[in-house]
Formats: structure tokens, sequence, C-alpha cells
């Protein structure tokens, strides 16, 4: 008897919370998953309809596209220069368990997914209110969050358990919280990769990432090449060596450039977080060398892994990592997520 109560209040109490899941935020979200396809896509055993003149409604089980997996519900949004979005409507937390599964490894310890979703959260829903009148309110790649589809049941409970919380700017607000794999030993200032107009949530010393000698990198490129593409006369690189650890701007002859512009114009994955040197050999040769993996703003998720298995929680990594942020629990419905029919007229 006990034992047929205890079954019967475990599945309720499994229904409850798969229920609460999905309710905290009943608005769907659009999540541009495919961009710029230059025809239509090709699909078979779908429910396709046209809804608007240039948006289609594309519903159906286990689709996919171009080797990628849809969620249930789509759009197809065809844009002026004719090519195509692909836009996936999603709940919020479903969303919130995808980004955690596309950030972040399930192998690694609750505490730190939990860390990863409430990040995930405050950059989602600051995001979110920038782009309210847009058809979609976020990328499912790097350009905003990585999301995967398919979220894992680790990455699920890490959304429920952390159920609303964010980080909060000590003026108010959602904080648009910025995070990266890897900092290389100290994070740097949101408004120092992207400019003034981003909040200041503060900086940190990481000691757990500055001893990871497995994430030093190097890049190189002949002479020639490197100054084309900064577009500067070999002749002004007098210096042999441009010492820059930690620093978002560098010198380089007549050229002031900063770090995040150095990375788009290289690559970056080549150039693969800040830069710690930029040396000129004799055989007309450019090595650019650093430590890290990513921009360096923010939370650093290699380094809230370290810092949960030495016994951190989840709200300690934050506070770390965010000094000048607040951390709230704020029960947000996306009441003003508009309708595709309500930005795409």
């Amino acid at each position: 008897m006990h034992h047929v109560f205890h079954l019967v209040f475990l599945l309720c109490a499994t229904f409850l919370s798969l229920q609460s899941f999905a309710a905290e935020t009943p608005a769907l979200i659009r999540i541009r998953v495919l961009a710029d396809l230059s025809t239509f896509p090709e699909l078979q055993q779908v429910q396709l309809k046209k809804i608007s003149p240039r948006i289609w409604s594309l519903n159906g089980d286990s689709l996919m596209i171009d080797g990628k997996p849809l969620a249930t519900s789509n759009l197809i949004h065809q844009k002026s220069n004719g090519k195509f979005d692909v836009i996936s409507l999603v709940e919020f937390n479903e969303y919130l368990a995808g980004v955690v599964t596309g950030e972040m490894p399930s192998s690694w310890p609750l505490e730190a997914l939990k860390a990863q979703a409430v990040v995930a959260r405050s950059y989602a829903l600051s995001r979110i209110a920038e782009r309210q009148n847009q058809i979609y309110h976020l990328d499912g790649d790097h350009l905003d969050q990585v999301y995967r589809p398919q979220s894992s049941k680790k990455a699920r409970a890490a959304v429920l358990a952390t159920d609303g919380v964010v980080l909060k700017k000590q003026t108010g607000g959602i904080l648009k919280a910025y995070y990266h794999a890897d900092c290389g030993g100290h994070t740097v200032d949101a408004s120092s990769v992207w400019g003034s107009g981003e909040y200041n949530s503060g900086t940190a010393k990481d000691p757990w990432c500055a001893s990871r000698l497995s994430h030093r990198w190097s890049h190189e490129m002949d002479l020639g090449e490197f100054s084309r593409k900064l577009q500067i006369k070999e002749q002004e690189l007098a210096t042999r060596s441009y010492f820059a650890p930690q620093a978002q701007v560098i010198k380089i002859g007549s050229l002031v450039v900063s770090v995040q512009r150095l990375r788009e114009m290289f690559g970056f994955f080549n150039l693969r977080s800040s830069i710690n040197k930029i040396e000129l050999s004799a055989d007309s040769s450019v090595k650019i060398s650093g430590q890290g993996f990513g921009h360096g703003a923010g939370l650093c998720q290699w380094g809230t892994r370290d810092q949960v298995k030495a016994g951190r929680t989840y709200v300690q990594v934050l506070k770390h990592y965010y000094p000048r942020a607040k951390i709230e629990r704020n029960q947000t419905y996306l009441s003003f997520v508009k309708s595709v029919e309500a930005v795409s007229n």
C-alpha cells in the first residue's frame, strides 16, 4: 500500500514538475535556427501553410532541414532579399534547456549547469526585449546562444532548479549576461568588448583558468597578409613585439584596433580569445598568441566547472563573475512579446 501511494506521489510530482517547466513563461519565443537559405526548403510529410505573403507555418514531428533538427512548430520567412530564414517557435523554458544543452556539456556538475541556466535566461530576456519588434527574437547559434531542440534531462533540471532566477543591473533591469568558454585567467568588462553602451557588471580574477595550459593558443601568418588585412604598410611595423595581456585595444603601427575587431578580421577560431602577444619574425611571419577561448566577458564556463568542483554553489559562481550585478528571482511572463502578425505587417 505504501509502495502504491509512493508511486502515485512520484507520478503526480513528475507531472507537476513538467507542468511548471512549460508554464513559467507561456509566450512562445521565436528562434532563428537557419539563416539566408537561397531556396525554399525541400520538405516532405509536413504541415505547411502560407499565413502571410512572406511567411509560412511549418509543423510536424522529427523535422529536419539540411541535417539540422527543428522544433515541432516553425516558421519560414522570406526576406526582402529573397532568401529564407527558418524560425522555431519554442516555449521559453524549453528554449533555455536547449541552450544549456548546447552551451555546456551535460557531463559537468549540475551546479555548473544551474549557473549556465541563469545567465542564459538573463541574456535571453534582455535580447528578446531588444528585438520585440522583429520577426525573430534570438539566433540559435553563436550569434546569440547555441540552442539544441533535443535538450538533456540534466539541462531541464538546471532550468527548473533556478526557476525565474536572473541577473539584474544595480540600476534596475535585467542584465544582458555575457559568457564565454575560457577567460585565460581574468575576465574583462563587456563594454571593453562591445562598446560603452554595455553595462559594466564587473570583472574577476580566475586562477582556475590561469593554470590551464591546455587552452593556450597561437596563430601564424605571413606579414603581407597581416598588413593587408589591417590596411597598414609593412614599413609601419617597426616594433617586433606587441604585448597586450588582457588589453582589449592594441596599437599596431599607426592603427589602434580592438581585440574583438582583430578576432573578426582573422577568425574567431584562429584568435580564440584575448591576445597576449603579437610577434613579427625576421622571416616575415607574424605569430599571435594568447590563452583562453572566447571574448572573456562575464561568466567563464571552464572556470565555473572548476569552482563547482571545488565546492562552490551556482550563486557563489555568479557573484564571482558578475560582482556588480544582483541575483534575484523574477517571474517573467514575456507579456511584451508581440505576435508574428504584429511585427510582419
